[in-house]
């Protein structure tokens, strides 16, 4: 009956939406941990340890010290994600998601509990470079599973809007580790913060663990993979596989990944020392300034991966890295302020264009690879990228503002070069976003799309889709 039928479809439909809602939160709560984790050591790296890990150095040189631990994480990173990768890849990206949330909250809680340099001398730096190095490792896993476990579950029109949740997780741990921040400064003295204040919210990442571990045991495996498992077409290597047949690819997501690398990092670091101790806000004020930027960018970032659904990724890829380098110079001159409110509309100038960015890479990076070498291919090109700018940004946005006497032109430059050099990566890249189930882009996520480009179809051709050329299985051209 035509009317058993409807019911049945709208049943379907809602109970698909269902699975969707909570893999999307399953994905979030996660992320959202893996970021507080990370970025909690960036504001204590900005503002902390260089009085508990290195205090026979003057205030500067102690905070390059800070910042260059800060920095072991992003080298951890591609590590992390050649090798869990290939586990997401070769055994689940579930699996994946779960083991690399356990090293991050391992990790973060091991910080809270290092004792400081007064107490056992350079071992104190030391392990707080090896947990450091954990915690990059962790993360350099965490996102590739992460983003592709939630765009291999959503519909093809509709995947940027549900991949677009688990980026929301790095402003979702911005607010949250900035908050934390913000509450122990305005509560503790500064004796009291600095002494053992600054450990609580390390410490506290034990329970957020706890969360985390259980809303993700509780989601399904990607249906992509339990195809590719099912027909035992898994890749057995999955990093041979992207390097070979997607190495430029690789080069391009890297390029493209450093806008936003760049920029949290030094939003995250150099901007807050920069705010203290060079634009006359007290701590609290510049963690003020920061939370509240956030958190008002929060309230829309999620629409951002909508739009990209509508209108392209490459597209909205291209207005986020225009806007970032628009955005460079007046931030420095409102933050320069010293102002609560000038501050806000100046961090705001950054996070902006950057969420524009990173909401689209969760679906844009992982539909360029085939979903064999997915996780490894989208994980290992964007974790390149932290490499190459992400963890030394800060040491370099603090040794270009020495150069300058203090002045932030040199750092601006920097960042909008970084920027345009994104911009470019964005242009060359295709757009293989997949508008329905019966495009021949969605080709890439069945078990026998291996290396070869989906082929075109001339009405689906538009200009943020590169045609492919791929020749046919015999690689010679029928005539």
């Amino acid at each position: 009956m035509p009317g058993t039928k409807a019911g049945h479809d709208r049943r379907h439909g809602n109970s698909a939406r269902g699975g969707m809602r909570r893999i999307a939160a399953a994905s979030l709560i996660g992320t959202t941990i893996e970021w507080y984790d990370f970025f909690l050591y960036a504001t204590m790296a900005a503002l902390v340890f260089n009085h508990v890990f290195f205090p026979a150095l003057d205030d500067s040189a102690g905070t390059l010290a800070s910042f260059a631990t800060f920095g072991a994480g992003f080298i951890a990173r591609p590590v992390g994600g050649l090798l869990m990768g290939h586990f997401g890849d070769r055994v689940g990206r579930k699996s994946a998601m779960v083991t690399s949330l356990l090293l991050m909250g391992g990790a973060t809680f091991a910080i809270g509990l290092v004792p400081s340099y007064d107490r056992i001398g350079i071992a104190a730096p030391v392990m707080l470079v090896v947990l450091r190095f954990l915690q990059g490792f962790a993360l350099g896993g965490e996102w590739g599973g992460a983003v592709t476990l939630s765009m291999e579950h959503a519909p093809p029109g509709r995947r940027g809007w549900w991949a677009s949740w688990v980026q929301y997780g790095a402003l979702g741990g911005i607010v949250l580790s900035s908050g934390t921040v913000l509450v122990l400064s305005e509560t503790l003295t500064d004796r009291q913060f600095v002494t053992w204040g600054w450990r609580v919210p390390f410490l506290a990442s034990g329970l957020l663990l706890a969360v985390g571990l259980f809303v993700r045991l509780r989601i399904e495996e990607s249906p992509v993979f339990t195809e590719l498992n099912s027909s035992g077409d898994r890749t057995r290597l999955p990093a041979v596989e992207a390097l070979r047949h997607h190495g430029w690819t690789m080069v391009r997501i890297a390029g493209m990944h450093l806008v936003v690398t760049a920029f949290a990092t030094t939003l995250m670091t150099f901007y807050i020392a920069y705010g203290v101790r060079s634009a006359g806000f007290s701590r609290t004020e510049m963690l003020q300034v920061v939370f509240l930027a956030t958190l008002l960018t929060a309230l829309v970032a999620p629409f951002l991966g909508n739009l990209s659904d509508r209108f392209g990724r490459r597209r909205m890829y291209i207005i986020g890295c225009t806007g970032a380098m628009a955005g460079v110079y007046p931030s420095f001159l409102l933050v320069d302020t010293g102002r609560v409110l000038p501050g806000i509309a100046g961090i705001l100038c950054l996070v902006v264009p950057l969420s524009v960015t990173y909401q689209v890479q969760g679906a844009y990076f992982p539909e360029l690879f085939p979903a064999q070498a997915r996780v490894t291919g989208a994980g290992l090109g964007a974790q390149l990228a932290t490499v190459a700018v992400g963890g030394p940004a800060p040491s370099i946005s603090q040794a270009l503002l020495n150069r300058g006497d203090g002045r932030p032109w040199l750092v601006a430059a920097y960042l909008c070069a970084v920027a345009f050099v994104s911009l470019l990566s964005a242009v060359l890249t295709p757009d293989r976003r997949p508008r329905t189930a019966e495009d021949p882009k969605a080709r890439w996520d069945t078990a026998r799309a291996r290396h070869r480009a989906p082929a075109p179809v001339p009405a689906l051709l538009s200009a943020d889709v590169t045609p492919s050329t791929s020749l046919p299985e015999g690689g010679r051209r029928r005539r």
